[in-house]
């Protein structure tokens, strides 16, 4: 009665105690009251609101009409009748609630037109509601089962139709704590230790329990995941995957569990040099029997400058060339600060696919950090222009300086590649990596049997023991060759060989015939002697068969996609004045699927 006064209403209770049959409330009886609110009356059931007489019926007030409505409902609920029974009939002038032949209450034209409605309408909104708070439980728990992260807390609801105060006992304290807070109807759960527990709600003598579950989240990301690419500028391309891989690499996951990365902002835009740029990522992190997490992970990516690098060691993959069963093709072991060139080129010789993984594998307990400058093409069937395409993009990427800095975790691999080859397909690419940080990492390279590693370019996944790994044999030191040359107008034209000096492995038992990804620095003395200019041609002559070539002529690129003997290609011209001198530079790499040596031809 205190609180109808609150609020400035005048209510008459009337409290009907009963044995429920039929319900799903056992020997809990519901309460039924009615009461005025100003001009209105209302019938309420366990507290709550059923129906709301806002007009007169003839000579009856809307207090008597819910007066009437009320000992009708208490007389219902005295002779056990199922709610589930009540039933609506009317027409345009009223709706009326039936329980059987008996009257329950009726809902008339104004009733509806004070509440927007029809009279119908409205009876079948009143029946639903006396149907449902009649036949709500006592306790109801929201939600019944709750899974708390461990360190923290969590609310839980206490409803149904019990209204007195609550009490709560769980049966494994160590696992949670529990405390009912009466003013706002609730429990608040206190995770402690990983386990599960039970939690017994009593009101006014009825009981429900709650499930409760301690559990760890899948992993966590730190408010902001740090990563390094270099270039003057860095392709937008290379920014975005570098946000996706810090994230991914930043993620610290609980055993088991997996990492799922999204779709990320990235902007259309190059990032420049000493420049950093924040992106939002989408991330999911999920495992058993832990927490998921969905998150919008932040990413800065830093443009940072790290000193230019030679190749110090070349990790030769093409042995065997055609892939004629599924096997391990390569695994060499990086050092600490030794830049090492890796070239690979294989094509698939079976009738079923092949899954080329090449891949940068940490064993150890600590993190590894990788940079790593890439010159990958999408597999194809012509053997040379795969090569040409993969040069290319390796020489540019070299001439702009553009890198990205892997962080592999503990006990991790990073893939670097993940090519699906069909039949006759080919996968071929040049890469430079130099570990920065940490134990001696792995470059591994596998033909695989396609749905048994499931990864995909930039996965991250678990690695296995560094010691199961069968190392190579086709490893070439300093693939590097300086070379010098001169060309004097009127003399004999400068032939210059690419290819043909071939390397020793580092046992010197074995040649890279070709010298296919070693970097040639061709640097070229022109002097005209004579009285008049004279225009100098570099060309480029497939001396051992059809081949392509990636040339930078003073810092300028010249591409020969394919080249057919005896047909020459131009690769640049430039004329010279009487009397001068100039120094060009020139560098190429042997490409793969080619065939080298070939030559370079200055002449006027």
């Amino acid at each position: 009665m205190a609180d109808w006064r609150r609020i400035g209403t005048i209510f008459v209770a009337v409290l009907v105690l009963a044995s429920f049959a039929g319900a799903a409330m056992a020997e809990f009886a519901p309460k039924v009251a009615y009461g005025a609110y100003g001009n209105a009356a209302a019938i309420l059931i366990n507290g709550r609101s059923a129906v709301k007489f806002s007009a007169s019926n003839g000579n009856l007030s809307p207090l008597q009409r819910a007066k009437i409505t009320n000992d009708r409902i208490a007389a219902l609920v005295a002779a056990k009748f199922d709610p589930r029974g009540l039933v609506v009939k009317g027409d345009n002038y009223s709706g009326r609630i039936y329980a059987g032949d008996q009257l329950v209450c009726i809902a008339t034209s104004r009733d509806a037109k004070l509440n927007g409605c029809t009279p119908v309408s409205l009876a079948n909104t009143w029946l639903s509601n006396i149907r449902n708070l009649l036949l709500m439980p006592p306790v109801v728990l929201n939600p019944g089962e709750i899974t708390v992260p461990l360190g923290e807390n969590r609310q839980v609801d206490v409803g149904g139709a019990a209204t007195g105060q609550i009490y709560a006992k769980i049966d494994d304290e160590n696992v949670a704590g529990v405390v009912a807070e009466p003013a706002g109807r609730c429990l608040t759960i206190s995770a402690k230790n990983l386990g599960k527990a039970l939690v017994e709600v009593t009101c006014e003598g009825e009981k429900a329990t709650l499930v409760v579950y301690v559990k760890k989240y899948a992993g966590k990301l730190p408010s902001v995941a740090v990563g390094q690419v270099t270039g003057n500028p860095c392709p937008a391309s290379l920014v975005c995957y570098c946000a996706r891989q810090t994230v991914s690499e930043a993620a610290m996951l609980e055993p088991g569990s997996r990492l799922e990365v999204g779709s990320a902002d990235c902007p259309n835009q190059a990032l420049g040099q000493g420049k950093n740029r924040q992106i939002k990522v989408d991330v999911k992190m999920v495992g058993p029997d832990y927490i998921p997490v969905k998150a919008r992970a932040t990413a800065e990516i830093r443009n940072v400058v790290l000193p230019r690098e030679d190749p110090e060691q070349l990790f030769y993959s093409n042995d065997p060339e055609s892939i004629t069963r599924y096997q391990p093709l390569f695994a060499g072991r990086l050092d600490i600060s030794k830049p090492t060139r890796v070239l690979y080129h294989h094509q698939n010789a079976m009738a079923r696919r092949v899954h080329l993984i090449v891949e940068l594998v940490n064993p150890n307990d600590t993190t590894a950090r990788v940079r790593v400058y890439r010159g990958i093409a999408p597999p194809s069937t012509d053997t040379i222009v795969i090569g040409h395409v993969a040069g290319c993009a390796f020489m540019k990427d070299c001439a702009n300086d553009v890198s990205v800095v892997e962080v592999i975790p503990p006990q991790s691999r990073v893939v670097l590649v993940s090519d699906m080859l069909g039949k006759n397909d080919t996968s071929s690419g040049i890469l430079q990596v130099n570990q920065l940080e940490g134990e001696n990492a792995y470059v591994r390279i596998t033909a695989a049997e396609p749905m048994v590693d499931m990864v995909s370019r930039g996965t991250i996944a678990r690695a296995s023991s560094g010691r199961n790994l069968q190392l190579s044999d086709q490893i070439y030191p300093r693939p590097v060759k300086n070379v010098d040359a001169e060309y004097v107008v009127g003399q004999r034209w400068a032939f210059i060989a690419i290819g043909k000096h071939a390397l020793d492995d580092s046992s010197q038992q074995k040649k890279l015939y070709g010298n296919y990804g070693v970097t040639y620095n061709i640097n070229v003395k022109i002097s005209n002697p004579t009285g008049e200019s004279k225009k100098i041609s570099f060309v480029f002559d497939p001396t051992a068969g059809p081949a392509s070539g990636v040339f930078t002529i003073d810092g300028k690129f010249a591409l020969v996609k394919y080249a057919q003997p005896p047909k020459e290609i131009t690769l640049a011209t430039m004329t010279l004045g009487p009397g001068e001198t100039r120094n060009c530079l020139v560098t190429t790499v042997p490409l793969a699927g080619s065939n080298y040596p070939a030559t370079l031809i200055v002449k006027s």
